[in-house]
């Protein structure tokens, strides 16, 4: 059996492809997580649609939203006011029904945003290091 092995390896050069990647591949994760987040409420809304259908006013859908977080990315989010839990609620059911701000029977599930949140995963996985490949590819460092 071996006592160990060592590897040494002078990481210069590649710290130095890192520093000048940073701007530029902070850009391209940034607009891959556009396109994530628009996708995301693309599909929550026709979710919400479908499952509310002649039932919802809209305010629900409106409230499903991208915001720009503010140490970089995006935040898609779903509020409703003056009822701030209603989408919670509406994603998770509750026993204790709310229609037209009145309590009223079992609310059963309607998942919308955490499913449609999911099926963006592995695309945002994908956008993500497309992004990041073709930032490394316009500097040159790829070779």
């Amino acid at each position: 059996m071996a006592d160990g092995l060592i590897v040494e390896v002078d990481a210069d050069a590649l710290l130095a492809a890192i520093a000048r990647l940073g701007p530029r591949a902070e850009a391209a994760v940034d607009e891959a997580a556009l396109e994530t987040s628009e996708a995301i409420v693309r599909e929550a809304k026709s979710r919400l649609q479908r499952q509310l259908g002649s039932q919802s006013t809209g305010l629900t859908l409106a409230g499903i939203q991208i915001e720009r977080a503010d140490l970089g990315g995006f935040l898609v989010g779903s509020s409703r006011e003056p009822f701030p839990n209603l989408p919670l609620w509406i994603e998770k059911g509750t026993k204790y029904g709310v229609r037209n701000g009145n309590a009223g029977g079992n609310m059963r599930p309607r998942p919308y945003f955490y499913a449609s949140a999911e099926l963006e995963e592995g695309p945002h996985h994908r956008r993500v290091s497309d992004a990041l490949q073709n930032a490394i590819d316009d500097e040159g460092l790829g070779q």
